[in-house]
């Protein structure tokens, strides 16, 4: 454990070079959550703090710091951030909570968002660029800030053949020339493995469910028979929806 706590404590606070929406999905590499489950009772103070960090890092210009804020529909919210590279790194926020940087205000923002919440964790995902059909070329950020997370964790030892499965389901969608589309996530530190994650988006739930089912009729009996291969590789499986918030994030231009 204690590995693995080192490990995310070098990618987020020492070497994390992020980006977000002036690149495309093919300069993604590694993406860092930051889960926090925040007390039902305190979610206001919650995003009150998080109003409150965002503020404070644009008036105090700090460099280095990037990432988006989302909200599940268990409250717990997380803050997603792409890591390109390790490498020599003393600003960003990581200066101001180890101490080097000093700031009552800041030390006082985050105790109160501290305050809020029961717990928090770290995990590090990697984009399957290849496996991921994204039609329309965009982040999904504003225009599109519902979401719907589906984690599929699959028996040890079957994830080439996962691979080649969810291969073919990209080739299918890319075939019937559907219009919205689909990421690909598999795990890599702090979260059960071996687990693949599809995140899609939408305007709003309505406009998901009215793709889901256009979806359905043009992929097909094809599309049954690859999902119910996968299916048969499958040992459990999470379903997690939400929404993108802008208003607490924080990317910079």
């Amino acid at each position: 454990m204690k590995r693995k706590y080192t490990l995310l404590v070098i990618l987020l606070f020492i070497g994390a070079e992020v980006t977000f929406a002036q690149l495309s999905d093919k300069d993604w590499k590694y993406i860092v959550v930051r889960e926090d489950v925040v007390k039902p009772s305190m979610t206001n103070d919650y995003e009150a703090s998080l109003t409150d960090l965002r503020s404070f890092l644009m008036e105090n210009k700090v460099h280095g710091v990037k990432y988006i804020t989302q909200l599940q529909d268990n409250l717990h919210y997380t803050h997603i951030t792409t890591v390109k590279k390790l490498g020599e790194f003393d600003e960003g926020l990581s200066a101001y909570i180890r101490g080097d940087k000093k700031s009552a205000e800041f030390d006082l923002i985050w105790s109160d968002l501290n305050e809020t919440i029961e717990s928090y964790s770290y995990y590090v995902v990697k984009y399957e660029d290849d496996l991921s059909y994204v039609p329309d070329d965009k982040v999904w950020l504003e225009d599109a800030p519902y979401r719907r997370w589906n984690y599929f964790y699959f028996q040890p030892g079957t994830e080439k053949e996962v691979q080649k499965l969810i291969s073919a389901w990209k080739n299918l969608y890319e075939d019937k020339g559907i219009s919205n589309g689909f990421r690909v996530y598999t795990g890599v530190i702090g979260i059960e493995r071996p687990v693949i994650i599809f995140t899609t988006w939408a305007k709003n739930p309505r406009d998901f469910q009215e793709n889901i089912q256009k979806n359905i009729e043009l992929l097909g009996e094809e599309g049954t028979i690859l999902w119910m291969a996968m299916m048969q590789l499958v040992r459990k499986v999470e379903t997690v929806e939400g929404w993108y918030l802008p208003q607490y994030s924080f990317v910079p231009e």
